[in-house]
């Protein structure tokens, strides 16, 4: 059975963790999997008794694992979640936030879609569930809240008790699920990036060493509560600065290059049915 390793960076998101992200990683892994937290800040009270655990003995862990890194200093996203790979002993790596909720069959529903694929042909996204419609199609719009003292979890579990949509589409959004072979192939991610932009990066570097099946993965859901965990960043938001150095970075190699947001649909494009 194939083990994933979930990287998480954790800046001021004590209850967005505790609250949101922890349950459900606690309760709704199907598959063995180890949690790799950088701890940026701010997160004592959630993070600290996991510290003290040294990677997990509590009972309610099982088969699984929570390691901590960091020690408070905030490094920024890509930066963290680089030291998480490095420790990382997954076949796989998951990258969500701190602010999404994992649902029932969101890991064996994305091993399903890539186990007949070479290992570093892909990257894979799962599908948000969001109160809140943003400036794509992709999500499903249903509101369990939009704070994490709002949070629905019991009406958000039984509503989608007896969800059922196998479809397969081309997409890339977090959270992003990738072959360790193709992680270690990008080198990573870019840790020139502090939060924005990050992941408009992970995919260009994705497509520029050789990955075509950009994939999203409907029977996959976390229920995100649309920027919480970022919302809390303060270096480079509402900054053009990681875009600007986006489009000055990939330019050198394909002459086109401009906004991820103008470029990437006309370079990948979206909602083409795979399954």
């Amino acid at each position: 059975m194939s083990k994933i390793s979930i990287l998480l960076a954790t800046y001021e998101s004590e209850n967005l963790f505790g609250k949101v992200f922890l349950p459900s990683f606690l309760k709704n892994c199907s598959q063995e999997t180890e949690l790799v937290v950088y701890d940026n800040g701010g997160n004592a009270g959630s993070i600290l008794p996991w510290k003290v655990k040294a990677c997990g003995t509590s009972e309610a862990l099982g088969k699984n694992e929570i390691k901590v890194i960091g020690d408070g200093k905030n490094i920024g996203l890509n930066a963290a979640l680089n030291e998480c790979a490095k420790i990382a002993t997954g076949d796989y790596f998951y990258l969500p936030h701190t602010d999404m909720y994992l649902m029932p069959g969101w890991d064996k529903n994305l091993l399903e879609v890539c186990k007949n694929l070479p290992p570093a042909s892909f990257l894979l996204c799962s599908r948000s569930i969001e109160p809140t419609k943003g400036h794509t199609e992709y999500h499903i719009i249903k509101d369990y809240g939009k704070e994490w003292n709002e949070f629905n979890e019991q009406g958000l579990l039984q509503d989608f008790k007896e969800y059922k949509d196998r479809s397969v589409v081309s997409g890339y959004r977090m959270p992003f699920f990738l072959h360790r072979s193709l992680w270690q192939r990008m080198q990573g991610v870019d840790s020139k990036y502090f939060s924005y932009c990050t992941d408009d990066d992970l995919v260009q570097t994705a497509y520029d060493v050789g990955v075509r099946r950009f994939l999203m993965v409907y029977d996959s859901l976390v229920y995100h509560l649309q920027g919480k965990s970022n919302a809390q960043q303060k270096v480079d938001k509402d900054s053009n600065k990681p875009y600007e150095y986006f489009v000055e970075k990939w330019k050198k190699k394909y002459p086109d290059a401009r906004h991820p947001g103008e470029w990437h649909p006309r370079l990948i494009p979206w909602y083409l049915k795979s399954r």
